[in-house]
């Protein structure tokens, strides 16, 4: 932001409850939009491109999605925000005692501090969860779980990518997709892995879709890199890395986008 001379603002405000209801889709209803992006005439949209433990692959509707929606509604909590792509109804989290080691890293990673052990006893305040899953993700033996579904995650992230740039004139959002560092797991994790393949430059783009499909077929052409996630898993070079690193069907996403009217699959690639 430094060198562009932009000033770091907080989209939705300092406690992320500065936002307004847009009428969204079937799956979400409608979605607490960020009141800057949902104000602003224009925006430039800049995506690290990487895998991600739960969409497959995040880009640039990931992005949009997740990073236009706020966490939660000041009045209607995390249902309105992120927690409603994340999670199926009341969207609780299942502790399993049996499998727990009390290693307490769930209640280390939670950004909002609602984990606790009393007694060797798992407890949340579910009113300020967000759904965001870090919890479940760093549990190293599953006894933490949150019901999802893959299918209908990856269409509501369309959805609420839809419904973000409801807000916006036609040819004044752009995409700017950076594939460097490209790691196996989302940005939000604490740790860094190895880049799963080598960088392979920066793709920008008027249509959300056309980008995302150009991102997703440079990673699957490219070579694994070795001692990565990449080799730990024995991807090679023409298989899915995206599917094999996570397991989820991150393609449904764009196909849903493009069924939504966002954009075509459909690009050439200009070389610059």
């Amino acid at each position: 932001h430094l060198s562009v001379g932009a000033p770091v603002v907080l989209a939705d405000g300092l406690y992320g409850h500065d936002n307004i209801m847009v009428k969204a889709g079937e799956i979400l209803g409608e979605v607490a939009v960020a009141s800057l992006i949902h104000d602003v005439p224009a925006m430039v949209v800049c995506s690290h491109v990487k895998g991600h433990i739960q969409a497959g692959y995040g880009g640039a509707i990931k992005n949009v999605a997740m990073g236009g929606v706020s966490s939660s509604h000041r009045d209607r909590g995390w249902k309105c925000g992120r927690g409603a792509m994340h999670t199926i109804g009341e969207g609780r989290l299942i502790w399993h005692k049996e499998r727990c080691e009390l290693c307490y890293q769930c209640e280390e990673i939670c950004p909002l501090a609602t984990i606790k052990f009393d007694n060797e006893i798992f407890s949340y305040k579910e009113d300020d969860c967000w759904r965001c899953g870090r919890c479940t993700r760093v549990c190293p033996s599953g006894a933490l779980t949150l019901p999802g579904d893959d299918e209908r995650f990856m269409r509501s992230l369309a959805e609420a990518a839809k419904t973000v740039l409801s807000t916006f004139k036609e040819s004044k959002v752009i995409y700017i997709n950076f594939l460097t560092e490209i790691q196996p797991e989302c940005d939000c994790m604490p740790v860094a892995d190895v880049p799963v393949i080598q960088d392979q430059g920066i793709l920008l783009s008027e249509d959300i879709v056309a980008i995302e499909q150009a991102s997703v077929d440079m990673l699957l052409k490219a070579e694994p890199l070795p001692q990565s996630a990449s080799e730990e898993k024995a991807i090679a070079k023409g298989d899915d890395i995206l599917h094999r690193l996570s397991d989820k069907p991150y393609w449904i996403q764009i196909e849903e986008a493009e069924r939504l009217g966002l954009g075509s699959k459909k690009y050439d690639i200009i070389a610059t």
